[in-house]
């Protein structure tokens, strides 16, 4: 899993934090648990950062500098719930999940979290690349997750210069 972040911040982040409104899409609407959104890969989790605007064709060097990206593991298996594929029919729902409003997202994610099964979060198709699955993952008591040492984005510029251009972007010019 890996995740890209400010470098400012851990990369292990159950948000929106304790007394903030939900923010993002799988947020809990009750506030009874945070999540921890990731990418599959590295790919994944910068469409959900730096990708996020189709009209923009530059991706500010600001937003590059101040990023880094770390690799995540868990202490043990994650059991999510698939919403997407065949997950989607089983659930009664549409990809208007990953792509509508966040309010009945974070309907589910209440939902899913106080199930019975206990499952540990979500995979989902990203709403910038329904190629790519993100997973929205549950704060959980029993998930304990360790992240490798932080690498800048800056120091991955041709990777990144790469899945930029695959979406019709590149980096904005470092200021004179």
């Amino acid at each position: 899993m890996a995740r890209v972040h400010r470098k400012s911040n851990h990369p292990v982040f159950f948000g929106p934090g304790p007394g903030n409104a939900p923010t993002w899409r799988f947020d809990s609407l009750s506030g009874a648990f945070g999540v921890l959104y990731v990418g599959m890969d590295l790919a994944g989790a910068l469409v959900e950062t730096l990708v996020r605007n189709p009209k923009r064709k530059m991706v500010a060097y600001d937003d590059v500098i101040s990023r880094a990206s770390s690799e995540l593991r868990c202490s043990r298996d994650l059991r999510l719930v698939q919403l997407h594929g065949a997950g989607l029919q089983q659930l009664g729902c549409d990809n208007a999940i990953s792509t509508g409003p966040y309010g009945p997202c974070g309907a589910w994610a209440d939902a899913l979290w106080a199930h019975p099964e206990a499952p540990c979060g979500i995979a989902y198709p990203s709403r910038h690349d329904e190629r790519e699955i993100c997973l929205a993952i549950f704060e959980r008591p029993d998930l304990q997750f360790m992240a490798a040492a932080p690498i800048d984005l800056t120091d991955q510029l041709p990777k990144l210069a790469s899945i930029l251009s695959g979406y019709g972007k590149s980096i904005a010019r470092a200021p004179s």
